[in-house]
């Protein structure tokens, strides 16, 4: 059995050999390749082809990104899945690197290990670095379950940032009735960010970990899901910020002190994609006025 599964959901081709040449070149090995197709003709199936016997190749039969990544989750091997998307790209020692940070704060109830991650273009050009906790230096930062609960909730920002830069176990994914937690399907569709509503998950059971190094490489692109004019969903990447202050409120982790500050900053999100969705205007007029 591997360590780890480097679980790739992949439906463009563009960006997917460089992506999955990231996943090779892992210093760390105890690991298990797995690709999981969702594109409509066979450019990945051709492109893993050349790969031989490094990567496990299976059709998704139930295509989309919801289902892929659940999909990839429960046919995992390791102890430890390590996400990484498509059009991203891992930085060699990545694994190696959060797989001992998670491992080596145990102790400390660390459920997730995540580092600093770089912006790129499709030219492969650098366009911009986030590291919302700070972290620099040699040291781990652990970062409570609690507080990110409530960061998330008060500043309405993915601080963790996306699959590609996290690492966490297995048995977490699920909770102790074996149904999968890290998102919850409404029909076909998940009203929200599958990567946020998985953090928001795992931190309700414990701690994270920041690993200072940076470690993974974010592709921002015109086709990527994350370009709201070509993904008609984008409008509930805004709108689930609003649910998860709520969630973190009703459960206590957002102080009812820290509403106002929490409101006039979803104001500011919702007003600043309301060209983009005029739909938000309802909901702007009502906040400012509970606001008054």
């Amino acid at each position: 059995m591997p360590r780890v599964s480097i679980c790739i959901p992949a439906y463009k081709a563009d960006y997917f050999e460089l992506c999955l040449r990231s996943a090779l070149a892992q210093s760390f090995t105890d690991v298990e390749i797995l690709v999981s197709d969702d594109c409509p003709t066979d450019e990945i199936q051709a492109i893993c082809r050349n790969y031989g016997g490094f990567v496990q190749y299976s059709r998704n039969p139930n295509p989309g990104p919801e289902s892929n990544v659940r999909r990839l989750v429960e046919i995992a091997r390791g102890e430890y899945i390590k996400f990484l998307f498509d059009d991203d790209v891992l930085h060699p020692f990545c694994i190696q690197f959060l797989l001992e940070a998670l491992e080596s704060t145990q102790e400390k109830n660390t459920r997730l290990s995540f580092s600093p991650r770089y912006l790129i273009d499709g030219k492969n050009h650098t366009t911009g670095f986030i590291n919302h906790f700070n972290a620099s230096g040699d040291s781990l930062k652990i970062v409570s379950g609690d507080d990110f609960l409530r960061l998330t909730a008060l500043n309405h920002v993915n601080l963790v940032g996306e699959y590609t830069t996290a690492l966490f176990r297995k048995e977490d994914a699920f909770d102790s009735n074996g149904q999968f937690r890290l998102y919850k399907m409404e029909g076909d569709l998940f009203p929200g960010l599958i990567d946020l509503s998985a953090w928001v998950e795992l931190a309700q059971l414990g701690n994270f970990v920041v690993h200072p190094t940076p470690l993974s490489y974010f592709r921002r692109h015109e086709n990527a899901t994350s370009n709201p004019e070509v993904n008609w969903k984008f409008i509930y990447a805004i709108t689930y910020y609003e649910d998860v202050l709520n969630f973190a409120f009703e459960k206590g982790y957002l102080p009812a002190s820290d509403l106002p500050t929490s409101y006039r900053n979803l104001l500011n999100i919702y007003r600043y994609w309301q060209n983009s969705f005029p739909q938000l205007g309802a909901r702007i007029a009502q906040i400012e006025e509970a606001l008054m």
